[in-house]
């Protein structure tokens, strides 16, 4: 097992370090994404899901909204833009883990070429490979966690064509 572990994070310092440093600025996204997300979901669905309550329930509703409420069409479409962007982004460097670990694995195995005849290949081999580990476990977290987005990233396109079309069937 230790050798395992060894094997992991022997090459931290070269492109697995780059992947952990591209991961750790992706959760940054993933969070400011989220964010964004949720200040337009929140602002969509604070009337969808009060229509049907008694008038005592709306009034204890309107004191525990936030002052966000009443935001201007300008402020929205701005809060919208920036969600896209990050949410691009973010999306674009969950993409790009693979290919980096499938680029580590290569600049790993390019020096290994002048080591064939000996016995010293295998260790090189699966030391190559973390690059691999790494970019597919990244992408695999990474696309696990948009699941928790997207879906709100989504509906508030939906609401936002709406808005800006109400006439449009």
């Amino acid at each position: 097992m230790g050798d395992f572990f060894n094997i992991i994070f022997g090459n931290f310092w070269g492109v697995d370090g780059v992947i952990c440093l591209l991961a750790a600025f992706n959760v940054y996204l993933f969070l400011m994404t989220r964010e964004r997300a949720n200040k337009v979901y929140s602002y969509f669905n604070r009337t969808d899901r009060s229509r049907n309550l008694a008038e005592s329930a709306k009034a204890i509703l309107k004191v525990t909204t936030s002052d966000d409420a009443d935001i201007s069409t300008d402020d929205l479409l701005d809060s919208r833009d920036k969600m896209n962007r990050v949410y691009s982004l973010y999306t674009t460097i969950t993409t790009m883990f693979p290919l980096l670990g499938m680029f580590g694995t290569v600049i790993s195995l390019i020096p290994m070429v002048n080591t064939l005849g000996t016995g010293t290949v295998s260790g090189q081999f699966f030391a190559a490979l973390t690059s691999t580990f790494w970019g597919i476990l990244f992408a695999i977290i990474f696309k696990f966690m948009d699941a928790f987005v997207s879906y709100k990233i989504e509906d508030n396109e939906k609401h936002m064509e709406y808005l800006l079309n109400p006439n449009r069937k």
